[in-house]
């Protein structure tokens, strides 16, 4: 990841994300559960450590860039990490009841990491896989922009499909839709460097947030947003 879509990314993330860490949260955890600590590994901006607040009383969020976590809003019930899945040995603490991976599995999944999982983990353990897909092409083409090509081989599934020692506790998908105002798409748009530098070139020679931004508002009234959802919650094994 390079440092300018690090902190342009980061810009963006940071000024709007869809709630849609809490909404998947409330499909995974049961009304009343509760953990001492939790773990939220790849927390980016902050937004999943965020809604990981409400089932725990401490949150560790843990994300290799500086950027991100420089942007994330500081939480009482928050402890931001820089570092990455695969080196766990910084925590400030023996063991974590609940792990989180949103959107973040697909990067972190090692061999390293399912020791480092299995050492961190206390008996009994949560292990929360989630990710969503946020569908944007109808988004784009107003704006006057093609959507780019994908690039790589994302998976917006990836799980811990092979590693025996977590269970599978639920597991869904489904595809639900949000209405957002003109400036939430915007910011929604440009939180991807491909997305990026394709507006630059669609607005040259400035910032492109204001010219998009007007021209999604100009629509009036909210813009849908369509959503893919997909959460596994897993039980650790063998402790």
């Amino acid at each position: 990841m390079t440092e300018r879509y690090d902190s342009a990314a980061a810009r963006h993330y940071a000024a709007y994300r869809p709630p849609l860490h809490r909404v998947i949260l409330e499909r995974v955890l049961r009304p009343g559960e509760f953990f001492q600590t939790g773990l939220d590994i790849g927390c980016g901006t902050g937004y999943s450590a965020v809604a990981l607040t409400r089932y725990c009383g401490r949150v560790l969020g843990l994300d290799p860039s500086a950027a991100m976590l420089a942007a994330a809003p500081r939480h009482p019930g928050i402890t931001y990490l820089h570092g990455s899945g695969d080196a766990l040995g910084q925590l400030p603490v023996p063991a974590v009841e609940v792990v989180t991976f949103a959107g973040s599995l697909f990067y972190a999944k090692s061999g390293e990491l399912r020791k480092e999982l299995g050492r961190v983990c206390a008996p009994g353990a949560t292990i929360l896989v989630y990710d969503f897909e946020v569908f944007l092409d109808a988004a784009m083409a107003e704006a006057g922009v093609d959507q780019p090509a994908p690039t790589g081989d994302y998976d917006h599934q990836a799980n811990l499909s092979g590693w025996a020692e977590f269970a599978v506790e639920v597991s869904g998908a489904e595809r639900i839709q949000l209405a957002v105002s003109g400036n939430e798409m915007a910011h929604l748009l440009l939180a991807d460097s491909n997305r990026y530098d394709a507006f630059l070139k669609r607005f040259p020679n400035r910032d492109p947030f204001e010219p998009l931004a007007g021209i999604l508002n100009a629509r009036g009234g909210a813009i849908p947003l369509p959503v893919g959802l997909y959460f596994t919650r897993y039980r650790v094994l063998g402790k």
